[in-house]
């Protein structure tokens, strides 16, 4: 095995600088379908939660997520290479469990104030959790040198062996869901402090001589420009959207069954779509070199348009399971393009501030005001005419990031590691 390994290419043959971080993104990102996929269901059905009550919670993850995104994008920005704010992350998700089982499930959704500080709590895990782990894992891509869409394809890899394993727990023991995040935040935490590496002798690439080191003052200045402006717009009226389909999917999804039955097949279409999406991280850099990062933008939020449009007109369960497999073909897009396009068009050494004020705070904002909303919508108007109103909207920024995203300076590269290289140019005004 040895002599094996020793033949591939580095790092892809160093478990501290390569396979660990495919190792951390799979056990920290467990959270996601945990939350995203089944909390809801969790909610309404063992902690006596109103949809209204989950979409308040929804709308505190992402109120949470939009007041630690500047702050973790700025000291990200300083720190670099350095693990402090990953070692915060470790410890809030091992706590998970605890809080959820014996302090939000007594409860039983009887207060507000109950919602809201689940959501916080959540969102500060969850969502500035994210935002951490793909800083550092995408500075590391190029320290390292290894393909970062193939270290983030452990996010996929999660995403269909959760499903399964949410769902029989779900369907057994109940009251212990969350402890899982609790499992999977000690292997996370056993992954960031004895495992993870970097090339110690490659740490001036993440620095950009051309360029002051980064202040207030310069990402200001980028943050007025053109093409921030209008990256944010498109992001605000078409990632959040999707996502906030996605919190309560599951509910719809079981409405077309009367037992249990509807959670085990609910969980199957999701691990369809999650295994599409694996596969996708691997070709995906070859696509990128072909259409560009502006271009990908662009076919994610068509490919999400048409998956909103698809669970507003199916009158099944088969559609709407095809809707959700649907969510396998933009993830990579998701996962890869916004950060390419960071990179191409931006100031490299603000990439995490602009990263968590875009990707970051911009869909926080977008999910703290509709996630309430469309879920008072789904009691009030049904889940046909909710995903209805939200895809033609979808559907129309779709349109506007076809015309107002920008083009880099450089083209798309081999992959999205080189994409992110020494070589940087200035926001174009």
């Amino acid at each position: 095995m040895t002599s094996m390994l020793a033949k591939i290419k580095a790092p892809y043959n160093s478990f501290g600088k390569f396979w660990s971080y495919i190792i951390s993104e799979m056990s920290f990102n467990f959270i996601w379908p945990v939350v995203q996929t089944y909390s809801a269901l969790w909610l309404v059905k063992y902690a006596n939660y109103s949809h209204a009550n989950v979409g308040l919670a929804f709308s505190m993850m992402s109120l949470m997520g939009l007041i630690s995104a500047p702050v973790i994008g700025y000291i990200g920005d300083k720190v670099l290479e350095k693990k402090y704010l990953l070692y915060i992350t470790c410890v809030l998700l091992v706590l998970m469990g605890p809080f959820m089982e014996w302090i939000i499930l007594p409860s039983h959704g009887n207060t507000y104030v109950m919602s809201i500080i689940m959501g916080l709590v959540i969102g500060l895990v969850m969502n500035g959790g994210t935002n951490v782990n793909e800083q550092y894992e995408q500075r590391m891509s190029f320290v390292n040198n290894f393909q970062y869409s193939w270290v983030r394809s452990g996010v996929t890899i999660t995403g269909f062996v959760a499903p399964l394993i949410c769902g029989y727990v779900l369907s057994t023991v109940p009251k212990m869901f969350f402890w899982s995040l609790t499992i999977s935040g000690l292997i996370y935490m056993a992954m960031v402090i004895f495992f993870i590496k970097h090339d110690r002798n490659n740490l001036a690439v993440l620095h950009d001589k051309k360029h002051d080191t980064v202040n207030v003052k310069g990402i200001l200045k980028s943050m007025a420009s053109k093409p921030f402006i209008f990256f944010v717009i498109f992001l605000l009226g078409t990632v959040p959207l999707s996502q906030i389909a996605d919190q309560q999917v599951s509910n719809y999804f079981q409405s077309y069954f009367n037992t249990a039955h509807g959670t085990m097949l609910f969980s199957y279409a999701t691990t369809i779509g999650q295994v599409i999406a694996f596969l996708g991280m691997l070709v995906i850099p070859v696509v990128i070199k072909r259409i560009g990062y502006r271009n990908g933008l662009v076919v994610m939020a068509v490919i999400m348009a048409i998956r909103l449009m698809l669970f507003a007109f199916a009158r099944n369960w088969v559609l709407v399971a095809v809707g959700q497999i649907l969510s396998g073909f933009y993830t990579p897009f998701w996962f890869v393009c916004p950060m390419g396009y960071i990179f191409s068009v931006f100031n490299k050494n603000e990439f995490a501030t602009i990263q968590s004020l875009s990707t970051g705070a911009a869909v926080q904002i977008s999910q703290t005001i509709f996630s309430g909303i469309i879920g008072a919508g789904y009691d009030q108007l049904g889940f046909h005419s909710t995903y209805l109103i939200i895809g033609v909207i979808c559907s129309a920024f779709a349109i506007f990031g076809a015309f107002f995203l920008v083009t880099g300076h450089q083209n798309p590269r081999k992959s999205e590691q080189e994409a992110t290289g020494t070589e940087q140019t200035e926001v174009t005004n």
